[in-house]
């Protein structure tokens, strides 16, 4: 990018592929994000107004809690006391939490289930002898469809909608006439150099506000701002996993964050934490790492982890901005970096005539999608400090 003197003061200058080319080399937070590129194949996706609303969507498994269990010997059919039965019909196959024997749906009431056993299946399970006096969780498997019918299984679901809002973010480059005739400087006296050093202080604020930004509607009084990981990872009803007696970070404690996103209907994809918590990950994964005979590189850091959780693989992402305590896991597939219309990062001159010298300003207004935070983002909290776990 070779940007002189005159085309700041007489030029608008698109630097949208430059942040989107910086991001993906940055190793941090906002690496997660992918801000659209201006010259992809597909019309870049943007915020359309300072309060950018997504659909959510998280087809969850379909699950019903009972709270009291009885058996009728007449029929061979157990009964199972449930707040509503909307959804489930006569011949569902379902299974109770915990086993894996198949049951089929005799009966439904409008707070009560009543199952049978299908002959041969695989299980514990006796409808005859099974008690449950703290409830439980009937698991819905499928609907069998005859063939020639209609029927069929409603799969239409209303999606919630949820909402984040832009914010400005903004930088000046400044070049003296004598910094710019200076030709023994360096690059000090380059406005390339300049604007890139601007464009990565912008992604540094950008990624501090990914992960701390509170969400804020603009007022005459207050200026609009984009929440972050903090904001939309802790609403109420959201994932969490808060430790008691700040125990050390464990591959259990991991194993257990993304069983809790993968049961939410969403795909884990990456842990981000400090950098002392990786360590932490790195040091308990120690005698997984195997080093070949004929291998020139060596460590300790581990960036990849494989969970019990369906086999899970995330990506260990290191934010040193992270509180020692927490750490995160994320399906990361609901992040996006989206710039308000017409408002992607960019140049604007902004030179006073008769100063000696050039100015611009580098400025653009965006906000983050946080897709399915509830079901997709879980913080392990109040963890032993990595400093403790490591000694």
């Amino acid at each position: 990018m070779s940007i002189t003197t005159l085309d700041l003061m007489n030029a608008r200058v698109d630097l949208a592929d430059v942040l989107s080319w910086r991001v993906a080399q940055t190793p941090r937070f906002i690496s997660l994000f992918n801000p659209p590129r201006s010259n992809g194949n597909a019309a870049p996706r943007v915020a359309t107004n300072t309060e950018h609303f997504w659909l959510e969507g998280v087809d969850a498994p379909k699950t019903k809690a009972f709270t009291s269990y009885s058996y009728d010997a007449a029929t061979q059919t157990g009964a199972f006391a449930v707040a509503s039965s909307v959804g489930w019909q006569v011949g569902d196959l379902c299974h109770i939490l915990g086993d894996s024997r198949a049951m089929r749906i005799a009966s439904v009431g409008p707070a009560q289930i009543s199952l049978v056993h299908v002959p041969e299946s695989n299980g514990s399970i006796d409808l005859a002898t099974y008690s449950a006096t703290s409830g439980g969780t009937i698991v819905f498997d499928s609907r069998p469809i005859q063939e020639g019918s209609s029927a069929g299984e409603d799969f239409f679901m209303q999606s919630d909608a949820a909402s984040n809002f832009t914010q400005i973010f903004r930088g000046d480059v400044e070049l003296t006439g004598t910094a710019a005739a200076i030709r023994q400087a360096g690059m000090e006296n380059d406005v390339s150099t300049q604007l890139q050093r601007a464009v990565d202080a912008i992604i540094r604020r950008m990624n501090a506000a990914l992960v701390f930004g509170v969400k804020t509607r603009r007022t005459a009084a207050t200026p609009g701002a984009l929440g972050g990981l903090y904001y939309f990872g802790r609403q109420e009803d959201g994932l969490g996993r808060p430790q008691s007696g700040a125990p050390a970070l464990t591959m259990n404690k991991l194993n257990q964050a993304a069983q809790d996103v993968l049961d939410a209907g969403c795909t884990p994809d990456v842990i981000v934490c400090g950098t002392g918590q990786a360590q932490v990950i790195s040091t308990f994964m120690a005698s997984q790492v195997q080093v070949g005979e004929g291998s020139r590189r060596a460590g300790r850091f581990v960036d990849t982890f494989v969970t019990s959780a369906g086999g899970a693989t995330l990506r260990v992402v290191v934010e040193p901005s992270i509180p020692d305590g927490d750490v995160w896991v994320c399906d990361s597939r609901g992040f996006a970096l989206l710039p308000l219309a017409t408002r992607a990062l960019r140049t604007e001159p902004a030179t006073t005539p008769g100063v000696d010298g050039s100015k611009a300003i580098v400025i653009g207004e965006y906000t983050a999608e946080f897709k399915n935070a509830k079901q997709a983002l879980c913080l392990i909290s109040g963890l032993q400090p990595s400093a403790l776990a490591l000694a």
